[in-house]
């Protein structure tokens, strides 16, 4: 269904840019058109609904997106590339032994943009069946698969387009890709509004790109943004008409702050999951009187904080978010004890630790499962986390539990750095803020590991720290 945002805006505009990369500009005629070439040749091979949950590897910043179209056009669920459990996969390489595949080479793939355009019309489907699967956020447990019905996608589009995108066109760059519900939701509600998508840029050329291009909308990571101001000369200047919508996880104070000086002062803040998309979004201003807002929730979102029997709590105490919203899933896939934990009580249990203020702003303190238990004390990874990135000179930090040799779980933090950096001066900055923050150790490292959504993996820091100690192998 999603492929009729780009037929109707090729029949409405067609000269309008549709994608814009490095090497040249689609209109959103060229688009479609290639949809419809990639959608018959996809069909040749005997690709169709039947084929169940379709992963389709690609390398091609433009060709991810035709793919991801044609299937949608000739009704096929897609998922992404890495996803072993795919029925089909189409690529050079198989994935998984026992699983149908078809191998796509660049032959194939020349050979479909120059076949003749001709017109594939738009697969009839059930609103109700999966029109593309997600992976949820795999940071401290296992990855869980999303089933998004088409119905939810739509509901989704039209939810961001009057919402955390509402006003806005010209020229959107998601800096998540395709396997993430932000660059998805980028993607197709930019579309949907007539709006040119621009991808497949390297990062050091960001700052020019933003200069020339001008685009309206970013969508980042905290990661991201942090990467991107990292590579932004001193004599870039703020661009006028320029909105940045950070997801994924919180937005650090000092990094809104630098953001909002050095690139745009319109900074927004969104909480979204892969379960339910966008739920609250604000302007970042917030963040200077409440460390830890994400927003405020949406029209058709009821969020409420409950304590661990469930009951409702009042207004400025903290206890589990739970999420009531019609464009929510109501389940994983093949995992009935994961989602019989999430989805209950006639609700999203998203494993997130906060409060609601009096106004209605939804105000984090972290996820349940990040939560340390040091000697019994219990302890968050945001206060040390975000200490450690005001301090200058820190690239990235993330904190986490690890057992020393006695098995008992000790702090530690892990320092990205920059060149000629003082640790001295990052020592004694957290100790002259150490009020509530935990013991802790030193990990430095040269990237924090981080998911697709920019979320930090911890249990990958702790297998890696454990075996650097000998205590135990990487997993």
């Amino acid at each position: 269904m999603f492929d009729r945002y780009v037929a109707f805006r090729a029949r409405l505009q067609p000269r309008a840019s549709a994608v814009i990369t490095p090497a040249r500009a689609f209109s959103f005629a060229d688009l479609d058109a290639d949809v419809n070439r990639f959608a018959g040749a996809l069909r040749a091979l005997g690709v169709g609904p039947a084929s169940g949950l379709v992963a389709a590897q690609n390398s091609d910043a433009y060709e991810e997106l035709v793919l991801l179209l044609a299937l949608a056009r000739l009704g096929v669920a897609s998922t992404p590339e890495y996803d072993a459990a795919a029925d089909l996969r189409l690529g050079a390489e198989p994935l998984a032994q026992g699983r149908a595949f078809v191998r796509i080479t660049q032959a194939w793939i020349d050979a479909a943009f120059a076949a003749e355009p001709f017109p594939v019309t738009s697969a009839q489907v059930a609103p109700e069946a999966i029109g593309r699967v997600l992976m949820s956020s795999g940071t401290t447990r296992t990855p869980r698969r999303v089933g998004l019905s088409w119905r939810m996608i739509d509901a989704n589009v039209r939810n961001a387009a009057v919402t955390w995108c509402a006003g806005l066109s010209g020229r959107w760059m998601p800096r998540t890709g395709l396997d993430s519900m932000l660059g998805l939701m980028t993607c197709l509600t930019g579309w949907s509004v007539g709006a040119a998508i621009t991808v497949g840029w390297e990062l050091e050329d960001l700052p020019k790109t933003l200069e020339v291009l001008k685009p309206s909308f970013l969508t980042f990571t905290p990661a991201h943004l942090r990467e991107l101001l990292a590579v932004t000369p001193p004599e870039f200047r703020p661009l006028p008409g320029l909105r940045i919508l950070v997801g994924g996880s919180l937005l650090p104070r000092d990094l809104a702050q630098e953001t909002r000086l050095r690139l745009t002062a319109d900074l927004r803040i969104i909480y979204g999951s892969t379960e339910c998309s966008a739920m609250a979004h604000a302007d970042a201003a917030l963040l200077e009187a409440a460390p830890g807002a994400t927003g405020y929730p949406g029209p058709d979102v009821h969020v409420e904080i409950v304590g661990a029997d469930g009951a409702l709590l009042p207004a400025g105490q903290s206890g589990e978010v739970r999420i009531i919203c019609e464009r929510s899933a109501q389940e994983y896939i093949d995992d009935p004890e994961a989602s019989a934990a999430a989805f209950r009580e006639g609700g999203f249990h998203p494993g997130d630790i906060g409060h609601l203020r009096g106004d209605g702003l939804l105000v984090l303190e972290g996820r349940a499962d990040d939560r340390m238990n040091l000697g019994g004390r219990k302890f968050m990874p945001g206060p040390l986390e975000e200490a450690a990135l005001g301090c200058p000179g820190v690239l990235d930090a993330a904190v986490f539990a690890a057992p020393d040799e006695a098995g008992l779980d000790r702090c530690w933090l892990a320092v990205v750095q920059d060149e000629d950096f003082d640790r001295e001066r990052l020592i004694a900055h957290l100790a002259a803020q150490s009020e509530g923050l935990p013991p802790f150790r030193f990990a430095w490292i040269a990237e924090i590991p981080r998911n697709a959504m920019g979320k930090v993996e911890r249990n990958r820091l702790r297998a890696e720290t454990m075996a650097a100690l000998g205590l135990t192998p990487v997993e």
